[in-house]
């Protein structure tokens, strides 16, 4: 979409970026929606109408029940400039499964660019690139062995086990634990393929800690992990 601006004669242009409508029902009153890992809105009446920038966008609806417990749905969209896109979510009932942590966070320790965690003797990447880049499942492997940190390139994409250890469970909203200064509240991937899914890797949404499984071809964020 480009805007024409005429100032003393002369023409200029300013350039924003196209964008699109979506409009989200759902019967779950009180459903927080989430955009690309990032809450945008709650559903006190429907439809909820949100304004996106145009391309592929990550739509989550979901109500935390209790500790163990959530409903969710979540949908895969492509945004259209000038269009509008309506969705339906019937959420259904997930459990929350919270594996106990094997390390705490006095074990974890922030050193530059990485955190070490002393219990387990990992060393995990803690850059602001783990903020920025999002790649597929197998482009997310290939990274972590080109990886080059901290004076090693001997990384790899952590296990679904180890990744979980990160996971801080007392915190609802970026919940990892306090060393790691460079999070947000999205998908990262770990090296498990989903066992029921081949076409599937396993990742945990750093939102709440809440472990899923998407599709290799997606693309998440990436924290890459090597042994001490």
């Amino acid at each position: 979409m480009r805007q024409i601006i005429y100032t003393f004669g002369f023409i200029g242009s300013v350039l924003f970026a196209a964008t699109g409508t979506v409009t989200i029902s759902s019967p779950t009153k009180g459903a927080d929606i989430y955009v690309d890992g990032k809450k945008m809105a709650t559903i006190v009446k429907v439809p909820v109408t949100l304004s996106l920038d145009e391309g592929r966008h990550e739509i989550m609806v979901s109500k935390i029940m209790d500790e163990d417990w959530q409903q969710v749905a979540r949908k895969n969209v492509n945004v259209e400039s000038a269009k509008t896109t309506p969705l339906i979510f019937s959420l259904d009932l997930e459990k929350i499964s919270k594996k106990k942590n094997t390390g705490q966070r006095d074990n974890f320790i922030k050193d530059g660019d990485v955190v070490i965690d002393k219990k387990l003797n990992l060393v995990w990447q803690d850059n602001t690139a783990v903020i920025k880049v999002k790649k597929t499942w197998e482009e997310a492997k290939a990274y972590c062995q080109s990886l080059s940190l901290s004076d090693s390139d001997s990384w790899r994409l952590p296990t679904y086990d180890e990744l979980i250890t990160i996971v801080d469970y007392d915190k609802h909203t970026l919940a990892a634990m306090p060393a790691f200064k460079h999070v947000v509240s999205e998908y990262y991937w770990s090296s498990d393929t989903d066992k029921e899914n081949s076409k599937n890797a396993k990742n945990i949404y750093f939102g709440n800690g809440c472990p899923n499984s998407n599709a290799k071809a997606e693309r998440y964020y990436i924290r890459c992990v090597k042994n001490k």
